[in-house]
């Protein structure tokens, strides 16, 4: 069947809302093989993201109370605890969720998260059981193989603080340490990172809750602001 067009979100809206329905789908479906419900997830989550983006930035200002609330009061299935670290200069809300969650799926790199300065990536926290458990998003701009971002120039650090100063701290500062420029805080060491660590259940929730309220657009007369839920099968 033809995709459902709209004039600003295109076909982008009935993307998400299949993709949606494929998760949903999926829940229900009983196989005798392995399935791989974490793998679909990611994929879905990662073509929500990146081919739906400009779709991402025209519908999340239409209901800005719902993406300037913080993640958990959202009701998507997320909890506080799960943003286990920010320092970036923000507020730990659902549209700064979305955009962390996005560099580190759409830019991910040979990330190791035991080091003191992860790269930008995604990966899974290993255990003893065998089983896809928890996904770990890293967005970390200010490292590079996973080690904290150098400058050889000092005109060019101050530009990358000029360039950034909205997202990082206003005591921000950088020190030379062997013929290099580093940014610190307080004459130590600084990097931006967020670390976001999701359960297999809180991952499927938020991106069938995303699929759902980029799906909006596909009602006939929709006022442009009522969220329903249009996944159901």
């Amino acid at each position: 069947m033809e995709y459902y067009r709209t004039d600003k979100g295109q076909i982008y809206a009935d993307i998400a809302y299949r993709l949606g329905k494929i998760v949903t789908q999926y829940e229900k479906l009983s196989v005798n093989e392995e399935k791989f419900e974490a793998t679909l997830t990611i994929a879905v989550l990662q073509n929500l993201l990146t081919n739906c983006s400009e779709h991402v930035k025209q519908m999340i200002p239409r209901s800005g109370s719902i993406f300037q609330k913080d993640i958990e009061s959202v009701g998507w299935g997320l909890l506080e605890t799960c943003w286990v670290e920010n320092t970036y200069e923000e507020d730990l809300i659902l549209e700064n969720f979305i955009k962390r969650v996005r560099n580190a799926i759409s830019h991910p790199t040979e990330l190791n998260v035991e080091r003191n300065y992860p790269s930008t990536g995604y990966t899974t926290l290993k255990d003893n059981s065998g089983v896809i458990k928890t996904f770990q998003f890293i967005d970390s701009p200010d490292s590079k193989w996973n080690r904290q971002l150098g400058f050889c120039e000092e005109n060019k650090i101050k530009e990358y603080i000029r360039r950034n100063e909205a997202t990082l701290p206003k005591n921000i500062h950088y020190s030379e340490i062997r013929s290099k420029y580093f940014l610190t805080v307080n004459s130590k060491p600084f990097i931006r990172i967020s670390r976001i660590n999701l359960s297999v259940e809180e991952l499927t929730s938020f991106v069938k809750n995303l699929a759902n309220y980029l799906a909006q657009p596909i009602q006939e007369n929709w006022d442009g602001q009522t969220i329903k839920w249009i996944l159901a099968a």
